[in-house]
């Protein structure tokens, strides 16, 4: 029984119920409330997420010399409104050693577009129609890989970021030098995600990494991953149609008659700026939960009550009230977390930024 997130969808590869699944998730639903937790992920899910990807071995050995041989890295960004992040969202990409970046553009009635441009991305101008759609915004997100896949006559790699996402290779290595190190066989390498927040003196800085502001950070795990990757979002697609990132870059979808997904068993390093200056923040979120907004025009109204959620985050973090803070993460305390310095959350090697701090992208 497939369930209606996912039925018709890409490839229909989606999870598929039990018949004691819905009474069973109605339990750990109820038993999360009584414990102040969130709930967990639903079983159909845990399952899925368990059985979509293999893992390839570390390393394949030094990159290739011949510069044919060297392979392409595309990196892709849907934004809207994003103007205060997307220069450095796309500078940071540059940056990490990829070839070109693609910004969708959702309409925005800002300054996105024009900053994505000085940043030197390529922006494609694809407004939604106004409302929010998860599964139409990963449709486009498809048709553009596709797309572009099939220009380049060859394979390639994307990575794919939310405008307040700033992946990096593991160590000292940029995805670029991680790339060239890959098994041949790996499809996809996960994101080790930092979640970082604003505190009383934050002030981020157009056209700055948001990290020389929002040090404080957790961990943001992903409990039905085996390797608690929050997200999947460096994808080698060899062909048009061959493999597609699902809804939000939590999994890859591949075609029924495809062998499982390789993932590698490196990973990136992701810091996610969901909450950055008070002000503009405040008035972005507002602006898409309105009843004409976004969100609130929109038939997805998790997604509204999300942003909502995150409005209080907002106020509790600048008044540094982390323990007061609502928590979204499945299976955990709906409220209340520690937040540490990120350079203590990392491995030695992963502590240097890579760029200059307090000096624009």
């Amino acid at each position: 029984m497939p369930f209606p997130q996912t039925h018709g969808f890409l490839f229909d590869d989606g999870p598929r119920g039990r018949v004691l699944d819905v009474p069973r998730y109605a339990f750990e639903v109820a038993l999360a409330k009584a414990r102040r937790r969130n709930p967990p992920f639903p079983p159909w899910w845990r399952r899925y997420v368990g059985s979509w990807q293999t893992f390839a071995p570390e390393r394949a050995g030094p990159p290739a010399n011949d510069a044919r041989e060297r392979p392409l890295i595309f990196g892709l960004c849907q934004a809207w409104n994003e103007d205060d992040v997307i220069y450095a969202t796309v500078r940071n990409l540059f940056g990490q050693g990829v070839d070109e970046v693609f910004v969708i553009d959702d309409g925005s009635d800002d300054d996105t577009a024009a900053e994505a441009a000085a940043a030197g991305a390529t922006v494609l101008r694809q407004p939604a129609g106004g409302a929010f759609n998860e599964v139409r915004r990963t449709e486009r997100i498809a048709r553009v890989i596709d797309e572009r896949t099939a220009a380049a006559g060859r394979p390639l790699w994307w990575i794919m970021v939310d405008a307040d996402e700033f992946p990096r290779g593991p160590g000292r290595s940029t995805i670029r030098e991680l790339v060239g190190t890959l098994a041949p066989e790996v499809d996809t390498v996960g994101s080790r995600v930092l979640e970082h927040y604003p505190s009383r003196s934050s002030a981020p800085e157009p056209r700055h990494h948001p990290i020389d502001e929002l040090r404080m950070a957790r961990p943001y795990l992903n409990p039905a991953c085996p390797a608690g990757h929050w997200k999947h979002q460096l994808l080698h697609v060899r062909a048009p149609g061959d493999l597609r990132f699902r809804m939000g870059r939590h999994t890859i979808a591949a075609p029924p008659d495809r062998r499982p997904v390789v993932e590698s068993r490196s990973s990136l390093l992701m810091h996610h700026f969901p909450l950055r200056g008070r002000e503009r923040t405040e008035r972005r979120f507002r602006q898409a939960t309105a009843r004409s907004g976004r969100y609130g025009a929109g038939s997805d109204k998790l997604v509204g009550q999300r942003t909502e959620l995150r409005l209080r985050m907002l106020e509790l973090a600048y008044e540094e009230k982390y323990e007061l803070m609502p928590t979204m993460f499945p299976g955990r305390r709906n409220s209340g977390f520690p937040v540490h310095d990120w350079r203590e959350l990392v491995e030695p090697a992963e502590r240097e930024p890579h760029h200059r701090p307090g000096l624009p992208l």
